[in-house]
């Protein structure tokens, strides 16, 4: 089940604070303390989005699956224009705000949008749900970098197949979807 409706009272779409919109902006953390500075972020009632994925962790012989930040040190807040955004910066397990000449950088329109919109009820972002056959991609890492392609079929272990324009052939490949970026 997709998260859009479960979230909606927490990520409202035209959210407003004191009449003006919100953008969302991102948080660079503290290494390993994503979840720590969400709550002292929430606490101050800030609106924030930390997506997660699934991963197996083995130590001492003990396996255990766990929850972990889907971007490591970073997560998203929620800010109107006249909001006062100089506590993020000194909230616990924050880095900072990131920012250029003095303010707060916001997310390019509908990218955090679409990542919420992907993530499940347990706050487990799946990349797979943003990536549909028949896209035109590009490969952005390894022997095929910057070759142009379409989108053939989304595995469920990481892995995705894309058709490869080469020497007038349609080559297939399987490839690890963090060496993609989608073409709009």
């Amino acid at each position: 089940m997709q998260h859009a409706e479960l979230y909606q009272d927490r990520f409202p779409v035209g959210k407003t604070y004191g009449g003006d919109l919100t953008r969302w902006y991102v948080i660079q953390t503290h290494q390993h303390s994503e979840s720590l500075a969400e709550r002292h972020l929430l606490s101050q009632n800030f609106r924030t989005y930390l997506p997660k994925r699934r991963r197996t962790v083995r130590h001492a012989r003990i396996v255990r699956n766990v929850a972990s930040a889907y971007f490591d040190c970073y997560l998203f807040v929620s800010l109107a224009a006249q909001q006062s955004w100089y506590p993020i910066n000194s909230t616990v397990g924050v880095r900072k705000l990131v920012m250029s000449k003095g303010m707060p950088v916001p997310a390019p329109y509908g990218v955090i949008e679409s990542l919420i919109a992907a993530t499940d009820e347990d706050g487990i972002l799946h990349p797979d749900i943003l990536l549909r056959p028949g896209q035109r991609v590009r490969v952005i890492d390894g022997p095929f970098s910057e070759q142009l392609g379409v989108l053939d079929h989304v595995g469920s272990a990481g892995a995705v197949k894309i058709l490869l324009d080469i020497m007038n052939r349609s080559i297939q490949i399987t490839i690890d979807r963090d060496k993609l970026s989608i073409i709009s």
